[in-house]
């Protein structure tokens, strides 16, 4: 069997400098966190703990990872679970006569907030399930080069690798050096795909590092170049305006249970016209040779009550914020403020230039804590201080990744701060 190469030149580490004192860096790190909570317009009564009840979340817990499965207000689960039963009660009505018309509808209605096309739209549990029907619809050869950035989520990373070791593909990984630079990304990526290449994987906002790469532009060189795009969008849908029909991809594969609040198992893959007739399902479905749509809904008895009532929990979302934009400002003044807060706290500096800041944020630990065992230290937060957040390692720099949403805490941020500084001036 053939064995994938994973191509990827040495990225420099970047190596934070920190405090080592059993005292923060500066006495008044906290200010640009409590200036972003008292200037919001968004009532009180809607955000943190006191605006809890709203949510499904336990009223008792300390959540700052919305980025890893979202978050879903209590009228959206009323909403989905109504749909259910309405199943469950006559599922042979509701499955064999009405599905695939409810299906089409609930379709249109996601499209229609994605400003893509229907026709090439189809729903998928996730953006990896996506991604891998994607990559399990490519024909590729012994030799062939598939890119994608250094930053790539890790599932994504182990079914290109799967792929390539069954065909004889090649892995190529191009590097992000932190701080984070678009520009030399985008020329990177560029000369990579100059020497050839079968797909481009590009990262629409990276995971762990919470990082916004100007995907759009550079999905259009790509394909400029003659290479196939697959847009891993995991984050974008609720985080980022879309009107997919003007865009350049080839596939945009994004998550809706993540930002847009809707029921865990709902995402989408949005898929070119000249690409429809090749992109199959995971599971061969009764309907494989009938069109996309038909191809990908009806691949096994499965709960279809997430993405039936994906488009009203988009709508649910909307509402309760006030406005996609008043979120969206909200989400990144508030990732804006928990970096420069904690870059002063850890002594660190950020990786986060403006144009790429999202509504998570990646701030590397102090220099005591670099070598920390990542899976050790997320027990370690959750186990001492009830806090649980992802940590990483990426480009040589290990950091925390906190996400902003209407029900973060304002307490709760301050205190996964003091935790950190604890537990770095203890390791010191």
């Amino acid at each position: 069997m053939c064995q994938s190469r994973v191509i990827c030149s040495k990225t420099p580490s970047f190596c934070p400098s920190g405090h080592t004192s059993s005292m923060p860096s500066h006495p008044h790190w906290t200010a640009p966190l409590t200036e972003w909570w008292n200037s919001s317009s968004i009532p009180l009564e809607k955000r943190g703990r006191v605006g809890l009840h709203h949510w499904a979340l336990d009223p008792e817990g300390r959540f700052l990872n919305h980025g890893s499965y979202g978050a879903r207000l209590r009228e959206t689960l009323v909403c989905q679970q109504r749909q259910a039963l309405r199943i469950d009660a006559d599922p042979m009505r509701r499955l064999t006569d009405h599905l695939e018309s409810d299906l089409d509808i609930a379709r249109h209605g996601i499209a229609n907030r994605l400003g893509a096309d229907p026709n090439g739209l189809v729903f998928c549990e996730n953006a990896s399930t996506a991604i891998e029907s994607v990559l399990r619809s490519i024909s590729f050869a012994s030799g062939d080069r598939v890119i994608c950035l250094g930053h790539v989520y890790n599932a994504v990373r182990q079914a290109v690798k799967r792929r390539c070791v069954e065909t004889g593909a090649i892995a190529i990984e191009v590097p992000m050096p932190l701080p984070f630079d678009s520009d030399q990304l985008e020329r990177d990526v560029l000369a990579e795909v100059r020497n050839g290449a079968s797909l481009c994987i590009l990262d629409a906002i990276t995971s762990g590092s919470a990082l916004r790469i100007p995907w759009a532009s550079l999905a259009a060189k790509v394909k400029a170049c003659g290479v196939p795009v697959l847009i891993d969008a995991a984050h974008v849908p609720g985080q980022d305006p879309l009107i997919l029909r003007d865009l350049e991809f080839d596939w945009f594969a994004g998550n809706l249970h993540k930002w847009t609040g809707a029921a865990l198992g709902s995402a989408i893959l949005s898929v070119a016209s000249e690409r429809r007739d090749q992109t199959l399902a995971l599971v061969t479905s009764h309907h494989w040779d009938e069109g996309l749509s038909r191809s990908f809904h009806w691949t096994g008895t499965r709960d279809w009550s997430p993405w039936l009532t994906a488009a009203d929990a988009w709508d649910q979302m909307e509402q309760f914020a006030g406005g996609w934009d008043t979120l969206r400002f909200y989400q990144r003044t508030g990732s804006k403020a928990l970096d420069d807060a904690f870059t002063l706290a850890f002594g660190t500096t950020s990786i986060t230039p403006e144009s790429s800041r999202t509504a998570m944020c990646s701030v590397p630990l102090p220099a005591s804590l670099q070598q920390v065992d990542c899976l050790s230290f997320e027990r370690q937060l959750d186990q001492r201080f009830g806090l649980r957040v992802p940590i990483h390692v990426l480009s040589g720099c290990t950091m925390v990744r906190v996400s902003i949403h209407l029900h973060t805490e304002l307490d709760d941020v301050i205190a996964l701060g003091e935790a950190i500084l604890q537990c770095a001036d203890e390791s010191s």
